[in-house]
């Protein structure tokens, strides 16, 4: 474990709000960049994003530059990453 991630886990306890931008777009989530967070440190799975209000089997992704606002549901230890659902 780094110590850059001991103080990203500091600053960004399970249930904190986080506030970033899009950087990334894949098929399973969303990268995000946060202050205090190193390149690809925070992703948004699918399982927490907004769907569409006429059908809620499409899922409203944001797009590269978005600013978005998430809640970290777990610290990955692994992959050294926040994981979020957006607010």
């Amino acid at each position: 474990m780094t110590d850059e991630w001991t103080a990203t886990k500091q600053k960004y306890p399970v249930g904190s709000s986080l506030k970033g931008t899009v950087t990334r777009v894949a098929p399973f989530g969303i990268f995000v960049s946060a202050e205090g967070t190193r390149p690809s440190g925070v992703v948004a799975d699918l399982a927490g994003m907004h769907k569409d209000p006429a059908d809620d089997s499409v899922v409203i992704r944001p797009e590269v530059g978005d600013p978005v606002t998430g809640v970290v549901v777990e610290h990955s230890e692994h992959n050294e990453q926040l994981k979020i659902h957006l607010t």
